[in-house]
C-alpha cells in the first residue's frame, strides 16, 4: 500500500506503469505549509478539460497549512446539494494504476498514505479490484450482493418502520402475530424506537473506531450484546428490532466507502416511513435516484453506465 513519502508513492505508481505517458506534476497547496501535492496521469488518455479543473480548484485553495489529503476533497468535489461524493480514495497502488489507465487522475498528497481518483463514479464504490481475480459469474454475482447490500442498508429500517406502523397487513400472519406482541411490552412507538437503537449503534461503531483495535473490537461486539439483550429483556425495544438492526449494519460492511451517505439517507427513510408510510418510501427513492441521475462528475454523468 502507499506510504506518507510522497516520492516513495510516485515510485510505486510508476514500477506498474512503465510508460512515457505517464506524467506527474507536483505542485504546492497551502499558504504556510506548502504542502507537496502531485496529479498523476497518462498524457495521452486524460481529458483535458479535467485536468484544467482540477489545477484551477486546487489554485483556489487558500488553506495555510494542508495536514492530509481529506481537506482537499471538499475543493475537488463537482458533485453538490448531494449526499454522494465524485472523489473516491484508496490506499492500493494497482488500484490506482488501474483507474489512470481509464483516463482518471490520482492526486497524492504528501504526509497521507492514501490517493485521491478524480472523477470517481457511482458505480465504482461496488468495484474491487479483487473482482478481477475470479470469474466472470462469481465476479458478477459478487457486485450484484454489494448493490443489493446497500439497498438493504438505506431502505430495511424504513421499510420495516412503515409497515410496521401503517401497512400491517402486509407481513405474513405468524410473523404479524410475533411483531405485535413484542410491541406490545415496548413503551415507544415503532419509529422513535428504530431511532433510538439505531442512535445507539452509531455510538458503539464510534467508539470501537477510535479506540485502540483490541479494545475497540470488545467494545463493539460485548456492548452490542449487553445492550442489546439488556434492552429486550428490559421491554425497551421489540426483538425483531434487534435483527433489522444487526442486517442493516452487516450490509452497510459491505460497502464502506458508502458508509456516510448510507448512514444519512437510513435515518432519513426511517422517518419518512414513520410518517408517510411505504407511499413516502417510494417517493423518497425517487427523490435520490432522481438527484443522482442528474449529478455530473466533471462532465461524466454520475451513474454511468447506467445513465
Amino acid at each position: 500500500g502507499f506510504t506518507e513519502p510522497i516520492k516513495i508513492n510516485m515510485s510505486m505508481i510508476r514500477r506498474r506503469i512503465k510508460s512515457d505517458a505517464l506524467h506527474f506534476e507536483m505542485l504546492k497547496v497551502g499558504d504556510t505549509g506548502q504542502t507537496d501535492v502531485c496529479l498523476a496521469y497518462l498524457d495521452h488518455v486524460v481529458s483535458p478539460k479535467l485536468l484544467s479543473s482540477i489545477r484551477t480548484r486546487l489554485s483556489k485553495i487558500d488553506f495555510k497549512l494542508i495536514l492530509n489529503s481529506g481537506y482537499l476533497i471538499p475543493f475537488l468535489e463537482s458533485v453538490k446539494r448531494s449526499v454522494f461524493s465524485d472523489v473516491g480514495y484508496t490506499e492500493r497502488p494497482d488500484t490506482v494504476c488501474a483507474k489512470i489507465y481509464e483516463g482518471r487522475v490520482a492526486i497524492l498528497v504528501d504526509g497521507t498514505p492514501f490517493a485521491l481518483v478524480v472523477p470517481y463514479l457511482f458505480s465504482e464504490n461496488f468495484q474491487s479490484i479483487d473482482d478481477y481475480v475470479h470469474k466472470s459469474y462469481y465476479a458478477t454475482a459478487i457486485r450484484c450482493l454489494k448493490y443489493i447490500s446497500f439497498i438493504i442498508t438505506i431502505l430495511l429500517p424504513g421499510v420495516y418502520v412503515a409497515m410496521g406502523t401503517f401497512h400491517p397487513e402486509l407481513f405474513p400472519p405468524a410473523l404479524l402475530f410475533n411483531i405485535v406482541s413484542s410491541q406490545e411490552t415496548t413503551p415507544f412507538p415503532m419509529t422513535i424506537e428504530a431511532l433510538i437503537i439505531f442512535f445507539i449503534y452509531e455510538i458503539m461503531r464510534e467508539a470501537g473506531l477510535r479506540l485502540p483495535r483490541p479494545v475497540g473490537h470488545a467494545i463493539s461486539i460485548v456492548g452490542s450484546l449487553v445492550i442489546g439483550d439488556a434492552a429486550v429483556t428490559a421491554g425497551l425495544i421489540g426483538s425483531p428490532m434487534v435483527i433489522v438492526v444487526a442486517l442493516t449494519a452487516i450490509s452497510s460492511f459491505v460497502v464502506p466507502s458508502l458508509q456516510e451517505p448510507a448512514a444519512f439517507l437510513k435515518f432519513a427513510f426511517i422517518i419518512i416511513g414513520g410518517t408517510m408510510g411505504l407511499y413516502g418510501i417510494a417517493l423518497g427513492s425517487l427523490i435520490v435516484m432522481v438527484n443522482a441521475s442528474t449529478l455530473t462528475a466533471f462532465g461524466v454523468p454520475y451513474l454511468s453506465p447506467i445513465a
